[in-house]
């Protein structure tokens, strides 16, 4: 969901981005580097032994510490709807901040992101 980064087999990144809301081809199967899960891409000789963080791909599935309401841009709300705390939702790459410092994660999109306050 986040514009991701690709890497090659050692987990350094080739400094090649792979932008958000683009069709990823990739094995079925992760991969563990250093610690952490990736797949494989499965495109062309332009990215051959590149590898992408299955986070970006999958989520992560995380319980919410509190009550949340879903952001369609840093100030507007996507609707009026309480997640309520304890519910388990599942979130796309890391967290990231607005303009107001507080951390976000991205939960949902397409045309709008949505994300998590």
């Amino acid at each position: 969901m986040h514009t991701a980064i690709l890497y090659n087999d050692k987990g350094k990144s080739l400094g090649k981005k792979y932008y958000s809301y683009r069709k990823v081809s990739v094995l079925p199967n992760t991969v563990d580097i250093n610690g952490s899960e990736y797949y494989k891409l499965a495109l062309g000789d332009d990215y051959n032994e590149a590898y992408i963080k299955a986070s970006n791909i999958d989520g992560t599935k995380r319980t919410l510490k509190r009550n949340a309401y879903v952001y369609a841009t840093s100030k507007r709300r996507a609707d009026y709807t309480v997640l309520i705390k304890g519910r388990i939702i599942t979130t796309y790459g890391g967290s990231y901040k607005f303009r107001n410092g507080k951390r976000y994660y991205q939960v949902a999109g397409n045309r709008n992101q949505q994300t998590l306050r």
